[in-house]
């Protein structure tokens, strides 16, 4: 029988990634406290079983408190998914879409916007997507649970394409911009975030950014070693900020051309 370590879960949302996992199965969580409107969010499990894509439906599911069901997508929730260059929205149904307002059970759930039942699909862990809550604010806070398998991958690959891309870490941790076993660092490098990769990541409403700088930032365009690499913008030394697990970020590739965005296990199976 498989040894469950409820430890782990935490220690890796706390970013305690060299904390030891005795199982090949193991289920975690995460809280994520919204307090705005709009919210990224980035998948940090698998389906719990065989590690593959959760069903929205069991990602979220609809009766946990402070979520907003309605009979449309402009009153209730909605996840929305960045798919190539557009969005799919799915809002959390209360199944009042039948005729004259009439609840339909089959519509009960999480809706693919323009269809008329619970939805089928999936997002793969290292997804991330667009919470919209219709009630969270600062002052009245939403806990957004999300639960799953733990990835036990040895890497985990992700396919950055030319411009917009949203981000997230596949593994139950932080991404730490600094560190070089995040597999961060095959992008386009330059001396300012106008002509290098950036990643963007929203709190509180604002975008910080942070883009993959050469270096060559001294005096004359010398070559300042201390910030070759990610850089936030408006300082001058790579940055020891993380984007937190949960979050999720965008990533704006400046190549002509897709990468692979290859990131190894930060903890030991």
């Amino acid at each position: 029988m498989k040894k469950l370590v409820t430890a782990f879960a935490a220690c890796a949302l706390a970013g305690l990634v060299n904390a030891q996992v005795e199982s090949v199965n193991v289920v975690g969580y995460m809280t994520k406290t919204l307090t705005e409107k709009n919210n990224m969010v980035g998948l940090n499990f698998g389906k719990v079983g065989d590690g593959g894509a959760i069903a929205i439906v069991d990602l979220i599911p609809k009766d946990q408190p402070g979520l907003n069901a309605g009979a449309g997508v402009t009153v209730a929730d909605n996840i929305q998914v960045l798919v190539g260059a557009g969005y799919t929205t799915y809002y959390l149904c209360n199944g009042n879409i039948g005729k004259g307002g009439a609840y339909v059970p089959a519509a009960d759930g999480w809706v693919k916007f323009g269809e008329a039942a619970v939805t089928t699909d999936t997002i793969q862990s290292g997804g991330a997507f667009w919470f919209i809550s219709q009630s969270a604010t600062a002052g009245n806070p939403v806990n957004l649970t999300l639960a799953g398998q733990v990835a036990t991958d040895a890497t985990l690959t992700k396919s950055i394409q030319p411009g917009l891309n949203m981000i997230a870490n596949g593994y139950a941790a932080d991404i730490a911009f600094a560190n070089p076993e995040t597999g961060l660092s095959v992008g386009v490098k330059g001396a300012g975030s106008a002509v290098a990769d950036n990643i963007q990541v929203l709190a509180s409403g604002a975008y910080t950014t942070y883009y993959f700088c050469n270096g060559n930032i001294g005096k004359g365009g010398a070559y300042v070693p201390a910030a070759d690499g990610w850089v936030k913008f408006g300082e001058s030394a790579v940055t020891t900020d993380t984007v937190p697990a949960g979050a999720a970020a965008w990533y704006i590739s400046r190549g002509t051309e897709a990468f692979d965005w290859v990131c190894p296990r930060p903890y030991s199976l």
